[in-house]
């Protein structure tokens, strides 16, 4: 929860600091986006460490550095030294940096807290903290924001980070397996869970349905400050509202699956949520009003969170803990691409406005999700 609530925070403020600093749409995406960039170098070795070393000692490293670099940019808005877009640039490739090691070993972890008769519910669970802490982090960034400055956002993206150190200390794995590839080289293990991945038809495919929702769902946050300020001529309080209320549909995604399971079998609800999400998508970018767009993340959060739980859920059950490290950072390897997305959808929208490239990416995603239905019987039958 203290690491989600850090990155919403920070989702949300970067997106508007950018803006303010350059006042161009463009930078407010971008400048997010660019946080996902080192996954794509960084992230498939983070997942091999996680193999060899101590995931739990792994994570609070790599926190403390994230600790230091939220206060030290913080310090630097107090002294106005954060002048130019490159400053919120810099800031923000360090902070990819962390997240491309700590992600793929966190969500590793889950799985060694828990036995694999629980691991469903324990992702459920974990998803729950990333969008209950969608509500609270957007609704403290919106709040600091509009109240006192930019800086103190980051004072608290910092002490987050340094209170996740602390409840990780007493932390237990008893589900983790002792290493043995500290001998083996590491490039040995990198081409161990690459082919892990290829040779098993059914996790190839799992991964190929969770890129195609990093590129159509999670470039809608980078999107939020330009579309409300263009489609819908408002603020950082509608944006902000709109990241509340895909939270709020999250965090009911997560009860009812962590309480009664999932509505049908777990692979056939990873491609309904790509089409309802992808259809959110497509009404968004068609929508010119407030009162659509704000109740219709409902059901993107909703829908985003099934997927992921029982994405998740699928592939976690599939792999051994030897190659969860290696397997996971994969998994998370799209969001390395999020760049590239935001920029394709971003660029369009400089041409023909942000609500138009939104609807355009929403209707390809809707036929590439329609095809994945089709096409990939043996993913519905999954549970």
């Amino acid at each position: 929860m203290f690491a989600n609530c850090a990155q919403w925070l920070q989702f949300v403020t970067i997106g508007w600091l950018a803006l303010d600093i350059s006042g161009s749409a463009l930078h407010s995406i971008l400048t997010v986006a660019v946080r996902a960039m080192p996954v794509l170098a960084l992230g498939p070795w983070g997942g091999v460490l996680a193999d060899r070393y101590d995931r739990r000692k792994m994570v609070m490293i790599i926190q403390l550095v994230m600790v230091a670099s939220a206060l030290t940019f913080g310090t630097m808005v107090v002294y106005g030294k954060v002048d130019t877009i490159w400053h919120v640039y810099g800031y923000m490739l360090v902070s990819g940096i962390g997240f491309a090691f700590v992600q793929p070993v966190r969500q590793a972890l889950v799985a060694n807290t828990v036995p694999k008769e629980d691991l469903g519910n324990a992702l459920a669970l974990n998803a729950m903290a990333v969008t209950s802490m969608r509500l609270v982090g957007a609704a403290i960034s919106g709040v600091l924001i509009e109240t006192v400055d930019f800086q103190w956002n980051f004072f608290v993206e910092s002490g987050l980070y340094a209170g996740m150190i602390l409840l990780l200390v007493p932390m237990k794995t008893p589900f983790r397996l002792d290493s043995t590839r500290l001998k083996a080289s590491a490039v040995a293990d990198f081409k161990e869970g690459m082919s892990f991945i290829v040779s098993n038809a059914n996790l190839l495919r799992l991964m190929m349905m969770n890129f195609v929702r990093t590129g159509i769902f999670m470039p809608l946050l980078l999107f939020l400050p330009a579309y409300t300020e263009e489609a819908l001529g408002s603020g950082a309080g509608v944006s902000t509202a709109m990241v509340v209320v895909m939270g709020a549909g999250g965090l009911v995604a997560t009860v009812v699956i962590s309480s009664f399971g999932f509505f049908t079998k777990k692979g056939l609800v990873t491609q309904i949520a790509l089409i309802a999400g992808s259809s959110v998508i497509l009404v968004l970018g068609l929508s010119q009003w407030i009162w659509l767009s704000i109740p219709i993340m409902l059901i993107m959060g909703f829908f985003q969170t099934h997927f992921i739980v029982a994405n998740q859920t699928l592939i976690q059950t599939l792999v051994p803990d030897n190659l969860r490290g290696r397997v996971t950072s994969v998994w998370h390897y799209e969001s390395g691409l999020i760049p590239l997305f935001a920029s394709l959808t971003g660029g369009v929208g400089m041409l023909v406005g942000i609500d138009v490239a939104m609807a355009i990416g929403g209707g390809i995603a809707l036929v590439v999700s329609l095809f994945f239905l089709i096409r990939f019987a043996s993913i519905r039958m999954l549970d």
